[in-house]
């Protein structure tokens, strides 16, 4: 059996079994439910989970289907954060929120095919990873200097008298409840994408780039939808997760915002998508109490900066668990349908 995870075959079958749609909306069910059980403190947290498990799903799009590695992605999702800062902070109301996710649409769009024109001419993945870093440090240092706009390192709170859409987010359940259906609603975008002809191209790519060439695909087209199309969601979750931060700064541009991304995908299973959840419960989970213990010890100041675990997780991901959580799930049970396990 091909160490590469067949994700199309994997989650891509039309009807789903009913012990799975029963399972699904068992979930579901009780994602709606759990807010009545949780304080403001836990509300927010699984709000950026949900919103993270959006973002690590557009990297997936990238990583896991097209096989490139972009270490820029944080621009996207830092400039969609700013957006709904800047926005909201002239109007408080859904008018100014559609508007936010209009422009950084626009942004996205136009931000992801010149990525894709600089990129895609290198040819090489190590290449490409270099010049998307370099491309994201570029992007972030431009926003600290422009401080009138970005408040720079001090970044832009959004208002006191404008921390909520009335009526949407009058409570933190409001935001849960939004950033629940924004995941729900993302998922079934993003499956349908990887399912059509388009992403069964990207999958073709991965496996094999020049065999596609001869298949007569113009792989740098399908390298630049898909580039756009995780842009695009990354920017629009920048928005959302801007109403739950009520703040925006510059470390949503930085590298260590696109290396979360990357780890949700390893957590979960690269080219998986569903993964993404998984692996976004692992990192903001990991996030929060490397700063709680920090915040009861003032002695472990080392805690205050999860990179160094965050690359340690990394390291031994890729070593002792190279599909990730989701990834290990289908190869078990594509062996299980082989009959490859006694």
């Amino acid at each position: 059996m091909s160490d590469k995870i067949n994700v199309s075959d994997q989650m891509g079958s039309q009807k789903m079994k009913p012990l799975a749609l029963v399972s699904l909306a068992v979930l579901l069910i009780g994602m709606f439910i759990l807010p009545q059980y949780l304080k403001n403190a836990q509300l927010i947290m699984m709000s950026r989970i949900f919103l993270l498990a959006v973002y690590g799903m557009s990297y997936d799009i990238l990583r896991g289907y097209t096989g490139f590695i972009n270490l820029g992605q944080a621009i996207f999702f830092g400039s969609g954060v700013y957006m709904g800062v800047i926005f909201l902070n002239i109007q408080n109301d859904l008018t100014y929120f559609v508007i936010a996710i209009l422009a950084v649409s626009a942004l996205s769009v136009i931000g992801g095919y010149i990525m894709s024109k600089i990129v895609l001419k290198t040819g090489g993945v190590v290449a490409a990873a270099m010049i998307t870093l370099a491309l994201g440090e570029i992007v972030r240092s431009i926003a600290e200097r422009w401080r009138f706009v970005t408040g720079g390192q001090d970044g832009l709170p959004m208002r006191a008298s404008r921390v909520a859409l009335d009526p949407l987010f009058e409570t933190r359940v409001g935001a849960y409840y939004f950033a629940l259906v924004f995941l729900i609603v993302m998922t079934l975008v993003l499956r349908q994408f990887v399912l059509s002809p388009t992403g069964r191209v990207l999958l073709s790519i991965r496996e094999n780039e020049q065999r596609s060439r001869f298949l007569g695909f113009d792989t740098n087209k399908y390298k630049t939808i898909a580039i756009i199309v995780s842009a695009l969601a990354s920017g629009w979750t920048g928005v959302f997760f801007a109403v739950i931060a009520r703040f925006a700064n510059t470390d949503y541009l930085s590298i260590q915002y696109t290396l979360n991304a990357l780890l949700i995908t390893l957590v979960g299973g690269t080219g998986t998508l569903y993964g993404a959840i998984i692996g976004s419960a692992f990192v903001t989970w990991i996030n929060n109490f490397l700063l709680t213990v920090a915040n009861s010890y003032p002695g472990a100041t080392i805690l205050r900066f999860p990179m160094l675990f965050i690359g340690s997780v990394y390291i031994l991901l890729v070593i002792f668990m190279p599909y990730g959580i989701m990834g290990a799930f289908y190869r078990l049970q594509a062996k299980l349908k082989l009959g490859k396990v006694k």
